[in-house]
C-alpha cells in the first residue's frame, strides 16, 4: 500500500507543478495613453508562480511591486513628477497598496496561445480581468489590458470629467507581461 501511494505522488509530481517565477528575468511594461501620445515605463515582478500539468499553463499568479513603478519615456524632472504621480492617490496610492496582482482562475489553450482569465487586484479592487500568453524562447508573453476606472483611477478620464481636452487620460492601461521560471 506505501509503495502505491509513494507511486501515486510521484507521478501527481510529474503531471502537475509549478514553477516560481524568476523576478529578475521577468517583467512587465505599461503603457498609459492619452490624447496626446502615450507614456511607458516598468514595474518589477515581485513574486509569483506559473502552474504546469502535463506540459501546459494549468494556473498560476503574478505578484507586481507597485513601489518601483518607473517610466521609460521621460527623464529628469519630467519622469520625477510622472512617477510622483503614478504613485500618489490620485493613480496607485502606493503607499497605502504596495503590490498589485493577477491570479488565473481558469486556462484553456488554443493553437499555442493560453487564454488565461482571472482576477486582477489594484488599489485593494479586485475585478475579473484576462490576458492571452504566448510561449516565448524564454517563458510566456502576453498583454493584460485594463480599465482604470474600475480601480478607483479616475484621473483625468473623459468617463468621469467633462471637458479635459488635450489633458484627457484613456482609460484602458496595458502591462505587458514576460513571465519566465527559475
Amino acid at each position: 500500500m506505501k509503495k502505491s501511494i509513494s507511486i501515486l505522488l510521484a507521478t501527481l509530481a510529474i503531471v502537475t507543478h509549478g514553477a516560481d517565477l524568476d523576478t529578475a528575468k521577468s517583467k512587465v511594461v505599461w503603457v498609459g495613453k492619452k490624447v496626446t501620445g502615450e507614456h511607458t515605463g516598468m514595474i518589477t515582478v515581485k513574486s509569483g508562480s506559473l502552474e504546469m500539468k502535463e506540459g501546459k499553463l494549468s494556473g498560476g499568479e503574478v505578484v507586481m511591486d507597485m513601489t518601483t513603478i518607473t517610466t521609460t519615456d521621460l527623464t529628469g524632472e519630467y519622469a520625477t513628477k510622472l512617477v510622483t504621480h503614478l504613485n500618489s492617490p490620485d493613480f496607485f496610492d502606493v503607499n497605502n497598496h504596495k503590490t498589485a496582482t493577477f491570479k488565473a482562475k481558469s486556462v484553456s489553450e488554443k493553437g499555442g496561445k493560453y487564454l488565461v482569465k482571472g482576477d486582477l487586484t489594484i488599489k485593494g479592487k479586485k475585478e475579473a480581468a484576462s490576458l492571452s500568453l504566448s510561449k516565448a524562447k524564454a517563458g510566456l508573453t502576453g498583454t493584460l489590458k485594463f480599465d482604470r476606472t474600475k480601480f478607483d483611477i479616475k484621473y483625468g478620464s473623459g468617463s468621469f470629467f467633462k471637458g479635459l481636452g488635450d489633458k484627457m487620460i484613456y482609460d484602458e492601461v496595458e502591462l505587458k507581461l514576460t513571465l519566465v521560471t527559475k
